[in-house]
């Protein structure tokens, strides 16, 4: 008995050691993700054509003493590695710099800018995805080729279309900019989701039970949805980024006061603070997404196993 409990004891404690050393390199390999990203985009925009021009040296009205001043604020970033060392030293103090096209700090300008943003992603990432397994369950429910057909033209015309043409359709139509994100996420959804509960289909256990003659509700619900689960999860992850990325050109272009259209501001003036604070924010983001769902997809396979 004492050396079943040890066994167990012993059991116990390599399973939840490996998963804290598992969950360690995951948040690991993000922070060191994170910090190589807003290095790459400082160095990025640092050789942009156009950089270090400002529009304010154009004025007559300026003195030669103004102008220098103006010149000096862009020495320190001149170097992109040192700007980016003394930025994230001037982050971590809660200081993200200050906007030189907006001439305000910059972390109550993103403050403003964030809950519509994310506001529009998250109700675009829900429109998209329920949507998208809405009509692959449908199509894979009723095994017509007309339902597929429909299905598969709505997913390629979605698909062919910018979404710079998307957001253009959506202030033509006065929409929200959600539904141009939506627009974008569901044909990169649908055709994974109907693939994978097509597959889930053929496998052994799903068809004894249709051999069965369960009901096809039930037999997609409790058989066909959780064999498909984990791939839709790391799908999941993946269309966080895709829908931010695709706030930039749509908020620019629908005239949303968020963060996209303050990205894009910020890259026509060169604006090195707003660029990297929006790039440690949205790589920040998404690698919090995909961390969760590689720690859902760790918990769900040793389920499996």
């Amino acid at each position: 008995m004492k050396g079943l409990r040890a066994f167990l004891k012993d059991y116990f404690l390599i399973r939840i050691s490996g998963l804290k050393n598992q969950t360690a390199w995951i948040v690991g390999r993000g922070i060191l993700i994170l910090l190589i990203s807003g290095l790459v985009g400082a160095t990025l925009v640092r050789l942009a054509p156009g950089f270090g021009t400002d529009e304010r040296v154009l004025d007559p009205r300026l003195s030669s003493r103004t102008l220098e001043s103006i010149e000096r604020e862009h020495v320190a970033e001149q170097n992109p590695l040192t700007f980016y060392v003394r930025f994230v030293g001037g982050l971590l103090r809660g200081d993200a710099g200050r906007s030189v096209v907006f001439a305000q700090p910059v972390g109550p300008l993103i403050g403003e800018r964030a809950p519509r943003t994310f506001h529009s992603v998250v109700a675009g990432l829900g429109y998209g995805w329920s949507t998208a397994i809405l009509l692959a369950a449908a199509a894979t429910l009723s095994r017509r080729a007309v339902t597929l057909l429909a299905a598969m033209a709505v997913n390629g015309s979605l698909l062919s279309i910018p979404s710079a043409v998307l957001a253009a359709v959506c202030l033509f139509w006065r929409l929200s900019p959600s539904i141009a994100i939506a627009a974008v996420v569901f044909p990169r959804i649908f055709p994974n989701a109907y693939e994978h509960f097509r597959t889930s289909l053929t496998v052994p256990h799903v068809m004894a039970a249709r051999a069965r003659g369960l009901p096809a509700t039930r037999i997609f619900l409790f058989h066909v949805v959780p064999s498909a689960l984990m791939p839709l999860v790391a799908l999941g992850g993946v269309s966080v980024t895709l829908a931010f990325g695709a706030s930039i050109p749509v908020e620019a272009l629908a005239d949303s006061a968020g963060i996209g259209q303050l990205a894009w501001q910020a890259a026509l003036g060169r604006d090195l603070p707003v660029l990297v604070t929006v790039t440690l924010l949205l790589t920040a983001i998404t690698i919090a997404a995909n961390v969760i769902a590689d720690l859902v997809l760790t918990r769900l396979g040793r389920h499996t196993a």
